[in-house]
């Protein structure tokens, strides 16, 4: 029995450390928005995406697009001020799913924070949350 434990606890661990079921999720996300007529051929190039991220520091490409996080500060902003407040800034990357991000980014002093700073930190976690290996 202790050798089934300490294999069951070794498998949980590389599991966890290697962020492998966020890797499946992630990937199994990706599919299903896409839809591609080839699957296989769609995981692989992703898989290399993923890989090239890993070496370089880019982005990991996420569900969300510019365009849509563009659309949320848009919506928190809707008489155009130019910024939006720390509380909106929290409660808007928390809803994206970002875990962890800049609690005080430029502009939090004030209470400000802009468009470019948001999609900068929102594109930053989002990216943390979909890097799917291990850091």
């Amino acid at each position: 029995m202790a050798a089934t434990n300490q294999k069951e606890e070794a498998a949980t661990e590389y599991v966890e450390s290697h962020k492998v079921l966020q890797l499946i999720d992630n990937m199994t996300a990706m599919l299903v928005f896409h839809q591609p007529k080839n699957p296989r051929k769609f995981l692989i190039e992703n898989l290399e995406k993923l890989k090239i991220a890993q070496e370089s520091g880019f982005h990991f490409p996420t569900l969300i697009s510019d365009e849509n996080l563009v659309a949320v500060f848009d919506i928190l902003d809707p008489i155009q001020r130019g910024y939006i407040t720390r509380d909106q800034y929290t409660t808007a990357l928390q809803t994206l799913g970002v875990e962890k991000f800049n609690n005080y980014p430029i502009g939090a002093e004030i209470n400000q924070i802009n468009k470019q700073t948001f999609l900068r930190e929102a594109k930053e976690g989002l990216s943390k949350s979909a890097a799917t290996y291990k850091e």
